[in-house]
């Protein structure tokens, strides 16, 4: 009869099993939810179509979508790489530009109030803004961008572009250097400054630019830092003082890495951050500490050099 006892004891073990599932109103419930959910998701869904498929028949007056099926079927087989965008006519580009140029130079402390306006222009309008390297020729070869003008006033426009450009760069830099030197507000809110300062620097120019621009800024902070370790006070350079003046130095090196590796990982790519590190910092301390045990070694070949001479001077004295 054991097999009885067994099979009470496996049936025991699954109606403790079956107990543990939810019954048929917390099964209805969750499904409920999804349902409710799947609701909220179709009627967000639809919302957004219908207000692109009003901001189609608003810009394109001659692909008037009447429902939104047949937007769906146009959105589906629309090819976008070919999308023309409305041109800039040359005369307008010219006096926008030149009255950007004549506030900048004429009125005081509008940089900040320009640079999120061409933001603004950028960002919401889709305007886009030339970003090439400092005296490069513009290419106009696209109706889509605020370049997108006849070759004959290219000229025009590339040195009035070039004029802002320059403008808001030295404010930036100058923002920048500012910042550095007071270090007013919270780590945070310092951060925060020069990250927005980097960030819109990249906006006007190539990252490859703003990089090398802010790595000599950087590599000047670095040297600076280094050279008061090497100035002893006294009178004569020595080694163990000046160890020790480069071992105190330390913590403020690393936090400086540390700074530029938080700012600019989250605006450049991983890799372009290590190499900006490693030539900023490491390739620049190697360098200063080089030239300063460079120094040292000289120093003491002319001090045994003097001591020989004079040892040869008082032993002929003694000789004599």
């Amino acid at each position: 009869m054991e097999w009885i006892s067994d099979f009470s004891h496996d049936s025991l073990k699954l109606d403790c099993l079956l107990n543990t599932f939810p019954g048929n109103l917390e099964v209805q419930q969750v499904l409920g939810d999804i349902d409710e959910k799947i609701k909220k998701n179709t009627s967000c869904v639809d919302q957004c179509l219908k207000e692109l498929q009003l901001e189609l028949n608003e810009t394109c007056s001659d692909k008037l979508m009447q429902d939104t099926t047949s937007f769906l079927h146009w959105l589906n087989n629309h090819d976008f790489s070919s999308t023309k965008f409305s041109s800039t006519h040359q005369g307008e580009l010219i006096k926008f530009l030149q009255t950007l140029q004549r506030l900048l130079k004429n009125e005081q402390n509008q940089e900040e109030t320009i640079l999120q306006f061409l933001l603004e222009l950028s960002s919401q309008c889709g305007v886009l803004f030339p970003c090439t390297s400092s005296g490069a020729s513009f290419e106009f070869v696209s109706s889509s961008s605020v370049h997108g003008i006849e070759d004959n006033t290219a000229v025009d426009v590339h040195c009035i572009w070039d004029d802002i450009r320059l403008h808001l760069r030295r404010y930036l830099v100058h923002q920048l250097q500012s910042n550095q030197e007071t270090k007013t507000g919270t780590l945070q809110h310092q951060l925060q400054f020069k990250t927005q300062c980097l960030q819109h620097l990249l906006f006007l120019y190539p990252e490859s630019e703003v990089l090398i621009k802010y790595q000599k800024m950087q590599n000047k902070l670095v040297s600076d830092l280094l050279q008061k370790c090497a100035q002893d006070k006294g009178d004569e350079m020595n080694f163990e003082k000046i160890v020790h003046n480069y071992k105190s130095s330390i913590p403020a090196f690393c936090a400086v890495i540390k700074e530029d590796l938080y700012i600019l990982s989250g605006i450049i790519d991983y890799s372009s951050v290590l190499k900006f590190i490693n030539e900023t910092y490491l390739d620049t301390f190697t360098e200063e500490i080089t030239f300063v045990l460079h120094m040292l070694c000289e120093l003491q070949l002319k001090e045994k050099a003097l001591h020989a001479i004079k040892t040869s001077k008082n032993s002929k004295k003694n000789r004599s």
